[in-house]
C-alpha cells in the first residue's frame, strides 16, 4: 500500500508551505469596510487645527507656544508622532492662530485647518541597542543605528562616566504600527558586527510642559 502524503500540494508548493506564507506565496490580511459617509470629528471642521512640530522638545512645548500665541485659548490633544489637535470655539480663532504659528520658526514643521483631510500615519517609538562595541559606543554610531529604524528625534546624553555602558535608549519617528525587534549589521573597517534593536513595551506619551505664574517648565500628567 501506498504511504499516505505527509503534505498536501497546491500546485508547486505544499499546502503546510501556503498557510505559513513562505517566499512565492502572498499573505492577504484581514480588511474591514467602513461605511462611505463615516466622518468622525466632524463638528471640529473649520475650528481645530492639526500641528506637526518640528521635533520632540518642540512637541513638549506646546502649552508654551499656545501660550504665547493666544493666552487661555485652545484645547490640546495628542494625536500621535509629532502632532497634536488643537480645538478653539470658532473658525475665527483657529484661522488666526494658524497664521500666526506658521510665523514661528523652528517650532512647528506644519499648521493645517482640520477640515476632514488624511495624513499620513506616524508614531515615536523608544528603541533599546544592545551590542555595540565599546570602541564604537559614540552618539554618531549610535545616531546611524537610530536612523536606519527611522527618525531619530531624542538621543541619550551619553557620558564616558556612565555605570552602565551595555546599551543605549533613544526615540525614533516611525512609519507603520509594527513591533521593533531587528538585528543590523555594523560595519567598521574590514570587520561587521552584530547589533540588536527592541522597542519597549508600552505606549509611548510625551510628557508635557506647562505654563506656571513663573513661567518656568513643569511636566504635567500624561494624555491617556
Amino acid at each position: 500500500m501506498d504511504k499516505p502524503p505527509t503534505s498536501f500540494f497546491n500546485g508547486n508548493r505544499s499546502f503546510s508551505d501556503t498557510l505559513l506564507g513562505r517566499q512565492g506565496v502572498l499573505k492577504v490580511g484581514k480588511t474591514v469596510v467602513v461605511d462611505d459617509h463615516a466622518n468622525a470629528l466632524s463638528g471640529l471642521h473649520g475650528r481645530a487645527l492639526v500641528a506637526r512640530m518640528i521635533d520632540l522638545d518642540a512637541l513638549k512645548s506646546i502649552y508654551i507656544l499656545l501660550n504665547d500665541l493666544c493666552p487661555g485659548k485652545g484645547k490640546v490633544q495628542y494625536i500621535g508622532g509629532l502632532s497634536v489637535l488643537i480645538t478653539f470655539d470658532d473658525n475665527k480663532m483657529a484661522t488666526m492662530v494658524r497664521g500666526v504659528a506658521r510665523e514661528v520658526l523652528g517650532r512647528f514643521s506644519s499648521v493645517d485647518l482640520w477640515e476632514g483631510q488624511i495624513f499620513g500615519f506616524e508614531r515615536l517609538a523608544w528603541i533599546k541597542i544592545v551590542g555595540v562595541p565599546l570602541h564604537l559606543l559614540s552618539s554618531q554610531v549610535i545616531n546611524a543605528i537610530g536612523s536606519s529604524i527611522g527618525k531619530v528625534v531624542h538621543t541619550p546624553n551619553r557620558s564616558a562616566e556612565d555605570d552602565d555602558l551595555s546599551y543605549d535608549y533613544m526615540g525614533v519617528l516611525v512609519g507603520d504600527g509594527k513591533r521593533i525587534d531587528k538585528e543590523i549589521t555594523v560595519a567598521w573597517r574590514d570587520k561587521k558586527f552584530n547589533v540588536w534593536v527592541s522597542e519597549e513595551s508600552g505606549v509611548p506619551v510625551p510628557e508635557f510642559y506647562k505654563v506656571t505664574s513663573s513661567d518656568t517648565r513643569q511636566k504635567i500628567v500624561k494624555f491617556t
